[in-house]
């Protein structure tokens, strides 16, 4: 469940370079370099005029323009601040471009140019720590947790000296989801209630930062096994959002509305609000939160005994990952769709799926995605008649789960565990795991 965006400035920036002539020239430079005229590169949204006097040094262009500019010239931004590049306002334009990669979605030119930011001389306090949020943001995006905690915590040092309150609030949110990314939601809870009782005692006024931490702190409700309590959660982060929710964290409320209302047990509502997140995701053309929304619609449909429109869903997911290159869910959808051909009794077609969900699971950094891929994989071997390779994946998934903290996983996979030692004739160990299983449900549910 993701609800996040990123934000550093409200108001636009005018910059004052302390060698516009110089900053000019490059501009100069690219355009010729490309055989443009002024009135091509100023288009519809400045003069040809007013190209000329920035070119010349005698105008300087505000922050929208530069980007219009550099978009146009075909060059990042950096290239045009090179030189000027350690004024306060360029440095600032530097951030402003990595905030904007990140809303594109381009975690990794992001990472770049804050990596190189961290090299400049004569950055302030704060800017420092403004870089270590959106670094860490990247990182967490590329799914390279342990690097972005490492960021976070010095940014978080940083900022705690600075008492700067608003990026501090930032910061634990960041923190918090770095550690749920690992599952660990008890560390993650701790960080989210620091950035709210942060956000409160410092008096802070932004509804759409408090409806994102209230909406990831719903999350911990939702792992917990307590979905009535992650309903009323994300309820209240819509609440406190004052209707001023950007797609973003709308969509991601969404997704934890639809998953939460399939643990209650309400399945229309459930994919009601997938159906829309998912709509969201699909305008925001994020490839990876789409894919998710498809997984999650299939679990839903499965449950509903509509393995055909399950499996559907599955492969849309896989299709749309491997375009892009993501690795990290992928096992989960391979794992998702291999069920799915089990469900329908397709059991050569269900193996040969597991194997590559199996496999897929070497590449991704996703804890939970080996121990969905296990279960599902002695589910496929005792449908096959491999029982002692049934009860070893399955095991192995109760190892896995273990070690992430999650009572509702444990719960998922004592029960199917149970249903391959109960069709192996082994009863009494069958009884033993629908006992840990009806445990685990119970240490969650209120």
């Amino acid at each position: 469940m993701s609800t996040d965006t990123v934000k550093l400035s409200k108001k636009p920036i005018r910059l004052s370079l302390r060698t516009p002539e110089r900053f000019g020239a490059r501009i100069r430079k690219a355009r010729l370099e490309l055989g443009l005229s002024l009135a091509k590169v100023a288009g519809k949204d400045f003069s040809r005029a007013f190209l000329n006097q920035i070119e010349l040094g005698r105008a300087r262009p505000s922050t929208r323009t530069l980007q219009v500019i550099a978009e146009r010239l075909q060059r990042p931004i950096e290239y045009f601040l090179q030189d000027p590049g350690d004024s306060s306002i360029a440095l600032e334009v530097v951030l402003i471009e990595a905030a904007n990669r990140l809303t594109q979605g381009d975690a990794v030119g992001a990472r770049s140019l804050m990596t190189s930011f961290s090299t400049r001389s004569n950055v302030s306090p704060e800017m420092r720590v403004r870089s270590g949020l959106l670094l860490g943001e990247a990182l967490l995006r590329l799914r390279l947790i342990t690097d972005a905690i490492d960021v976070l915590r010095t940014a978080i040092a940083d900022c705690e000296r600075g008492k700067w309150v608003g990026l501090l609030v930032e910061l634990y949110d960041r923190m918090g989801r770095a550690y749920y990314g690992l599952r660990h939601p008890h560390n993650a809870g701790h960080w989210w209630d620091k950035a709210l009782v942060t956000y409160e005692e410092g008096g802070l006024s932004d509804p759409l930062l408090k409806a994102r931490i209230l909406g990831h702190r719903a999350n911990l409700h939702y792992v917990r096994g307590a979905p009535h309590e992650a309903i009323a959660g994300y309820q209240a982060a819509i609440a406190a959002a004052e209707h001023v929710l950007d797609m973003q964290t709308l969509g991601g409320i969404y997704e934890g509305l639809a998953l939460s209302f399939q643990r209650s047990g309400d399945l229309t509502r459930a994919l009601e609000y997938a159906q829309r997140s998912l709509r969201l995701f699909e305008t925001l053309q994020d490839v990876r939160m789409s894919a998710q929304l498809h997984n999650n619609m299939a679990e839903i449909l499965l449950q509903q005994g509509m393995p055909a429109e399950a499996e559907k869903l599955f492969l849309e997911g896989i299709d749309r990952l491997q375009r892009v290159g993501d690795k990290d869910f992928l096992p989960h959808l391979q794992s998702g769709a291999a069920e799915a051909a089990l469900e329908k009794g397709e059991v050569d077609v269900a193996a040969t799926r597991i194997a590559a969900a199996l496999q897929a699971c070497d590449r991704s950094n996703d804890p939970l995605a080996r121990l969905s891929a296990e279960r599902i994989a002695g589910l496929v071997a005792q449908a096959e008649g491999r029982p002692s390779e049934a009860c070893a994946h399955m095991a192995r998934s109760m190892q896995l789960a273990e070690t992430v903290d999650s009572p509702m996983e444990k719960s998922r996979i004592a029960y199917d565990y149970a249903r391959v030692l109960e069709a192996q004739g082994q009863t009494q160990e069958a009884i033993l795991q629908y006992r840990e299983a009806y445990e685990f449900r119970r240490s969650i549910s209120p």
